[in-house]
């Protein structure tokens, strides 16, 4: 049975991405064609080029070197940083480890800002940088760019974190720093980028030991994918976790690797936004009424591309449990008390795998 959910395979040969079959209407939103990035992540990016915004982007190898990056940068401003409720311990390894005092502002169940607890946690707070995650293919409303706007006023530089949105267009002139991670969209085994207008000095040393290890365990996964061997999964499955203990040491910033540079090059991206789309939009019609989940996400703020397709529920082992035998697994992205699980609606799936991860779920 096909798996859903895996991490990212590597072949000896990469090929296109098949043609899928699309129901009418894909790729668009809200009766529009969705707004697509001009700069797409699929041609070999420099070490330093002109950003999406007008400001410099570097292409470093892990999203949480960018934000060290800034954090590094801003130290002479303050040592006071606001974190989103939710979000992963990448985000906040960076500001633990250079020594920030800092806190979380509250997320709405719908995951905008809490916009009024927002302000009062800032205004006792006065923190010099907010983090800040526009969710699952949803881009900041402007209720939550005004408030944003108010504190770059007041002081506090802002890190759009696009990691979830990954191809979005908006740049807003009071933030002064984008940043991203790339690998997670791609079957690349390192990538992440920051976007910036500032003079930062930027790495040129790559990460190349936990490149080769990811690099070898996504290419068994793809070995496993071919000869259903359980070995070579269990191997590839050891050597993922490998590189996540690695990447618990201190951070030190790297370049992002030039062999994923050439597999980035490798990839079409309009087609793959599409395939996101009409995957996430199957399962939320297949799954707008099922009274066993909680649907997050509101389609009609689908404005970019997603990374997953959330939900919360009640159980989340018993649900982890149920759809992982039917080989679809569901991911636990923050704690365990926010309830919430995704599923991966990437490049390789299509309709009818989002079918069977709707049945499985609605059982």
């Amino acid at each position: 049975m096909k798996e859903i959910g895996s991490i990212f395979p590597l072949y000896e040969r990469t090929a296109s991405p098949p043609a899928l079959p699309r129901r009418e209407g894909a790729g668009v939103l809200n009766g529009e064609r969705a707004k697509l990035s001009e700069e797409k992540f699929v041609s070999e990016p420099a070490p330093s080029l002109r950003g999406r915004a007008g400001g410099e982007a570097a292409f470093l190898s892990f999203c949480r070197e960018a934000i060290y990056l800034i954090a590094s940068h801003e130290l002479s401003h303050g040592k006071k940083a606001l974190l989103p409720k939710y979000t992963c311990d990448t985000v906040v390894a960076p500001f633990q480890q250079l020594g920030y005092d800092y806190q979380f502002y509250p997320v709405c169940p719908d995951l905008t800002i809490d916009i009024p607890k927002a302000k009062e946690i800032f205004s006792a707070h006065k923190p010099n940088i907010i983090v800040v995650h526009p969710y699952f293919g949803m881009d900041l409303t402007e209720q939550e760019q005004d408030m944003l706007e108010e504190m770059h006023e007041s002081g506090c530089e802002i890190i759009l974190d696009l990691t979830q949105c990954l191809f979005s267009t908006m740049r807003l002139p009071f933030i002064k720093y984008y940043v991203g991670s790339i690998r997670k969209w791609f079957a690349i085994p390192d990538g992440a980028f920051l976007e910036t207008n500032e003079e930062m000095q930027m790495p040129t040393i790559g990460n190349d030991e936990i490149v080769a290890l990811q690099t070898k365990a996504m290419k068994l996964r793809g070995d496993y994918f071919l000869s259903a061997d359980a070995k070579v999964k269990g191997e590839s499955i050891r050597l993922s976790h490998e590189v996540e203990s690695l990447m618990t040491r201190p951070i030190t910033p790297h370049a992002m690797a030039s062999s994923s540079k050439n597999l980035l090059a490798l990839e079409n991206s309009d087609i793959q936004q599409k395939i996101r789309i009409d995957n996430f939009t199957r399962l939320y019609e297949g799954l707008k009424d099922a009274d066993n989940i909680e649907l997050i996400a509101d389609i009609s703020r689908l404005t970019t591309a997603p990374l997953f397709f959330p939900f919360r529920v009640k159980n989340i082992s018993e649900m982890q449990k149920k759809l992982a035998q039917q080989s679809i697994y569901a991911r636990l992205i923050w704690e365990e008390e926010d309830r919430i699980l995704t599923i991966t609606v990437d490049q390789r799936y299509d309709l009818s795998d989002m079918d069977r991860v709707i049945a499985a779920i609605r059982q």
